[in-house]
């Protein structure tokens, strides 16, 4: 499976991301990928432009469960259509965790720096404490985040193999290294 080809698995990515190429029509393969969602009974998506999304069905969908979003476009000064898949959480559990960390970031911040201050004038504070309470919180909800992903995983390579079986029926594809 194109997904699994290459292991670049980085940590912290927690919206993973590829590439595919074709060499068919993107309207073509948007046309295509869009009969093939109809048909399938174990995911549901929408195309709109150059873009389909594919998501688990709501029946069986669960708090982390994945969402993709495949771009298909000519490169102007590529030999091949390009295929490109972002797979997450939901947009509103993305926006979210979103907002939690840059909440927690500007907290952790801001605090720290003043209890910098503080101490520096031998005031004593207790804002210093939000450096590592911060950080502690802020290292809980990436953990919980790829507990989550975890937990999607298997969803997520359903959607991946879908992408990738739809496009094969009418063109070769093949997985751009690096991305």
């Amino acid at each position: 499976m194109a997904f699994n080809k290459l292991n670049h698995h980085i940590l912290g990515e927690i919206r993973p991301r590829f590439a595919l190429k074709i060499n068919c029509d993107p309207e073509t393969a948007l046309k295509h990928l869009a009969i093939k969602l109809k048909e399938d009974r174990t995911i549901s998506g929408v195309r709109s432009n150059n873009y389909v999304f594919v998501k688990t069905l709501s029946e069986s969908a669960h708090y982390w469960s994945p969402e993709m979003s495949v771009r298909i476009e000519k490169h102007d000064y590529l030999d091949y259509i390009g295929v490109h898949c972002v797979l997450g959480p939901r947009q509103s559990v993305w926006v979210l965790f979103t907002l939690i960390y840059a909440a927690l970031t500007i907290l952790t911040i801001f605090g720290g720096i003043f209890g910098i201050v503080q101490l520096g004038m031998r005031d004593g504070s207790t804002f210093i404490w939000s450096l590592p309470i911060g950080l502690i919180l802020i290292s809980t909800i990436f953990i919980s985040s790829k507990i989550g992903q975890n937990k999607g995983r298997d969803e997520m390579l359903h959607l991946v193999s879908f992408i990738y079986h739809a496009l094969d029926e009418i063109t070769e594809v093949e997985r751009i290294p690096g991305n």
